[in-house]
C-alpha cells in the first residue's frame, strides 16, 4: 500500500510579510518606472522619425544660407533664389541681408541674369535679341509667349548643327494633339513656346539620357498618327510646360537634368500644378539631397506628410536632408499628452539624440526592450498583490516566465501605440494617387500594383486586428491564472482534477470571445457601421482556436496528466 504523502505547512505560515510584499512592490514600481522614463527618453520610432534626430544628423552640416551663398559665389542667382527662399519659409526668419545684397549685385551687374538665373550662354543670346522682358514676369514660359521672342528663337535654334534639336522643332508640324492646340493655330502660342523650350535644353544638352531616349523614340512614331507615342510625347510637353511657367532658365535646367526618368519629371510638374510653392522646396531638397530618385520616391509614398517632413528637415541642415531619406519615415508629431508630461522626460530626448541617428535600429531595440520590462515589473507588482506573498513553485517557472513575458509585450504595445499614434495609421496616399494617373498614359508606369498596394489594407482593419489579438491574450493570461490558483490549492489530487473540470467553460472562453467578436464584427460591417474586412472579422476566431489550443494542450493537458499520476501513486 502506498505511503501517503506527508501533510503540507499551512498556508498562511508559507506567506511573505507584509513589510517585505511592501519593499517589493515598491522596488518594482520603482523599476518600472525607471524602464518606462528609459523608453521614453529614447526618440526612436517605427514609422516616423523624431525632429531630434534629424537635428543631430543636420548638426554641422551646411544650411540652406550656406548653400545659398556657394551658388552666389559661383554667380548663379537663379539657383540661390529658391534656396533663400525656402530657408525663409523653414526657419521663419529672413535670409541673412549680405545674401540679399549679393544677389541684388549680381542682378545689378548682369541685368539678363533676372531671366537666365545666371550663365547661360544659348538662352542669353536669345535675351539679347528680345524686346519685351518684364521683370516681374521672369520665367521661361511666359517669357517666350510673345510671338517676335518665339520667331527669334526659333531662327536661332534652326541653324543649330545638333540634329535632335532639328527633330524636336520638327514637332511644331503635328497635329493630333489632345491637350494642346496645333503650333499653327491662333492659340498654338503655349506648345510652340514649349517646343522650343526643350529644343533650347537640348541645345544646351541639359536633358538627361533617361529623358532623351523616350523624347527623340516618341516623335517619329507621332508624326506617323500613332496613338501612344503621341500621348507620351504630349505628356513629357505637359511636364516641361509646367516646369517652365515657374522656373527661371538656369532652375528649369537645373531640375530637368536631375530627372532620372518620364514619371520623374510627370511628378515635379505634378507637384508645380498642385502648389506651385512646392516647387522651391523640391529644388531645395534637390540641391540639399542629391538623390532624386530617393527623393521623389520618398515624396510619393509619404504625400503632404513627406512634403511637411521636408520643411523639417531642411530647416536643421543638409545632412538632415539626407537622413529622412535614409530613415523613409516622415516627422513624428507628439500626442496631445506629451506636453502635459515633466519637462525632465521630454528634456531627457536629447540625450540620446546621437544614438538614435547613429544606431537606429539598436535604439527601437532597446526602447522596445525597456517598454517590455516596464510591464515585466508590473506583471511582478500584480502578481505580488494577487497571490499575497505565496512563493512560487519549482515547477512554475515556464508559467511564471511566461505570464511575465505576455505581459511585458502587452505593455510595450499598448505604451507604444500610445506615444505612436501614426503606428496604426494606413491611410492611403491621396498624392501618390494622383501622381500615378498623370502618369498612367506612360506605358511603363506600373498603376495596377500601386493601385493594389494601397487598397489592400486599412486603419479600420488593424485596429480590429490589435484590439482582438490583446483581448484574447488576456483570456488567455487569465487561464492560465485560473490554472496556477488550482495548482497552488493544498488539497488532494482528486480535488484538483473535479476543479479543473468546473474550470471548462473557463478554459473555453477564447472561442466565445473570438466567436463574439467575429459575428459582431459582421454585424457593424453589414450595418456599415465600420468599413473593416472580411479578414479582421474572421481573425478573431483564429486568434480565438489557437489561444485555447495554447492553453490546453500546452499547459492544462500537462497539468492534468500529472495529477492523475499522483493520484495513482
Amino acid at each position: 500500500m502506498p505511503m501517503a504523502n506527508p501533510p503540507d505547512p499551512p498556508l498562511a505560515s508559507r506567506r511573505r510579510p507584509l513589510w517585505l510584499r511592501l519593499c517589493l512592490v515598491g522596488l518594482n514600481l520603482l523599476l518600472a518606472g525607471g524602464a518606462l522614463w528609459l523608453g521614453m527618453s529614447i526618440p526612436s520610432y517605427f514609422r516616423s522619425v523624431s525632429p531630434l534626430v534629424l537635428e543631430a544628423a543636420g548638426s554641422g552640416t551646411p544650411s540652406l544660407a550656406d548653400l545659398a551663398a556657394e551658388e552666389l559665389q559661383a554667380g548663379r542667382p537663379g539657383l540661390a533664389k529658391p534656396l533663400l527662399g525656402t530657408y525663409h519659409r523653414t526657419t521663419g526668419s529672413a535670409p541673412p541681408d549680405n545674401l540679399m545684397e549679393r544677389l541684388e549685385a549680381l542682378h545689378d551687374e548682369n541685368p539678363f541674369y533676372r531671366w537666365s538665373g545666371g550663365p547661360a550662354p544659348f538662352y542669353e543670346q536669345f535675351l539679347a535679341d528680345a524686346a519685351r522682358l518684364h521683370e516681374e514676369e521672369t520665367a521661361v514660359i511666359p517669357t517666350l509667349l510673345p510671338a517676335e521672342h518665339r520667331n527669334r528663337l526659333l531662327g536661332f535654334l534652326r541653324q543649330s548643327p545638333n540634329q535632335n534639336v532639328l527633330q524636336i522643332l520638327r514637332t511644331r508640324e503635328l497635329g493630333g494633339w489632345q491637350r494642346f492646340y496645333p503650333v499653327f493655330s491662333t492659340s498654338g502660342h503655349p506648345l510652340e513656346a514649349t517646343i522650343l523650350t526643350v529644343a533650347l535644353l537640348e541645345q544646351a544638352s541639359a536633358i538627361p539620357p533617361g529623358i532623351r531616349k523616350p523624347l527623340l523614340d516618341a516623335i517619329e512614331p507621332a508624326s506617323e498618327g500613332e496613338a501612344g507615342a503621341m500621348e507620351r510625347l504630349e505628356s513629357l510637353f505637359i511636364g516641361i510646360l509646367t516646369l517652365g511657367r515657374y522656373t527661371d532658365w538656369l532652375q528649369l535646367q537645373y531640375l530637368v537634368q536631375r530627372m532620372d526618368s518620364p514619371q520623374d519629371l510627370l511628378f515635379t510638374a505634378q507637384a508645380a500644378q498642385q502648389d506651385p510653392a512646392k516647387i522651391p522646396l523640391f529644388h531645395s531638397a534637390l540641391h540639399a539631397s542629391r538623390q532624386t530618385g530617393d527623393l521623389i520616391a520618398y515624396l510619393t509614398r509619404h504625400g503632404d506628410r513627406g512634403w511637411a517632413a521636408l520643411e523639417t528637415a531642411l530647416s536643421l541642415g543638409q545632412g538632415a536632408a539626407g537622413a529622412l531619406l535614409q530613415f523613409d519615415k516622415p516627422v513624428y508629431h507628439p500626442p496631445a499628452f506629451w506636453n502635459a508630461l515633466p519637462s525632465e522626460v521630454r528634456e531627457s530626448q536629447w540625450h540620446f539624440k546621437e544614438f538614435a541617428e547613429k544606431w537606429p535600429g539598436l535604439a527601437i531595440g532597446a526602447r522596445a526592450l525597456a517598454f517590455a520590462f516596464c510591464g515585466f515589473f508590473l506583471v511582478a507588482i500584480l502578481r505580488t498583490l494577487v497571490l499575497r506573498g505565496l512563493p512560487r513553485p519549482p515547477d512554475r517557472r515556464l508559467l511564471i516566465n511566461l505570464d511575465s513575458i505576455v505581459g511585458g509585450s502587452l505593455v510595450m504595445i499598448l505604451v507604444w501605440v500610445l506615444i505612436e499614434p501614426g503606428l496604426l495609421d494606413f491611410r492611403p496616399n491621396e498624392d501618390g494617387i494622383l501622381q500615378i494617373r498623370l502618369a498612367e498614359i506612360l506605358p511603363e508606369t506600373p498603376t495596377s500594383i500601386n493601385e493594389a498596394a494601397t487598397s489592400m489594407i486599412d486603419q479600420v482593419t488593424i485596429l480590429t486586428l490589435v484590439l482582438f489579438l490583446i483581448l484574447q491574450l488576456l483570456v488567455f493570461i487569465f487561464g492560465l491564472i485560473k490554472i496556477s490558483e488550482v495548482r497552488r490549492q493544498q488539497v488532494h489530487p482528486e480535488l484538483k482534477l473535479r476543479l479543473l473540470d468546473n474550470e471548462e467553460n473557463l478554459f473555453d472562453l477564447g472561442l466565445y470571445v473570438g466567436l463574439g467578436g467575429t459575428v459582431g464584427s459582421l454585424i457593424l460591417v453589414v450595418l456599415n457601421v465600420v468599413d473593416a474586412s472580411l479578414m479582421a472579422a474572421y481573425a478573431s476566431t483564429l486568434f480565438g482556436i489557437i489561444f485555447v489550443a495554447i492553453l490546453k494542450v500546452g499547459f492544462l493537458r500537462p497539468y492534468r496528466r500529472k495529477l492523475i499520476l499522483h493520484r495513482a501513486s
